[in-house]
């Protein structure tokens, strides 16, 4: 017969799938972000390596515009500066919900012992 798990225990394991989604979610996000962020630091590194009389050109939807290297290198400045800002928001976020998610998993340690002192439900006990 299959045991009921407490409603305490149910409710902190629920809230402990709810933080851990949000964690893999933010995870994402970040990792996105930083990726983005590698990418605008390698086109500004090969701004930097062509030469100044170089035509620079942008997509803009289906088209290559041709662009004044100043505004793009400005552009990509700007973006980079709200990228860094983002990835290190992301990276705030992230460190407290690992700590909530944490706390939260010694929670739900404790209240499994509490409930079952023996063990998980539905674990039989070591032989001798």
């Amino acid at each position: 017969m299959a045991e009921r798990i407490p409603p305490e225990l149910q409710t902190q394991l629920l809230k402990l799938q709810q933080l851990q989604s949000q964690l893999e979610r933010l995870t994402y996000e970040k990792s996105v972000i930083e990726g983005e962020l590698r990418e605008v630091n390698e086109v500004l590194k090969e701004l930097a390596n062509i030469p100044q009389d170089s035509p620079v050109y942008k997509i803009v939807g289906n088209l290559l515009i041709k662009q004044d290297r100043n505004n793009v290198q400005n552009e990509l400045n700007e973006r980079k500066e709200l990228l860094e800002l983002k990835s290190r928001t992301y990276q705030k976020q992230e460190g407290l919900l690992r700590k909530q998610f944490e706390d939260l998993q010694k929670k739900v340690n404790e209240l499994i012992q509490k409930y079952y002192p023996q063990g998980a439900p539905g674990a039989s006990p070591p032989k001798a």
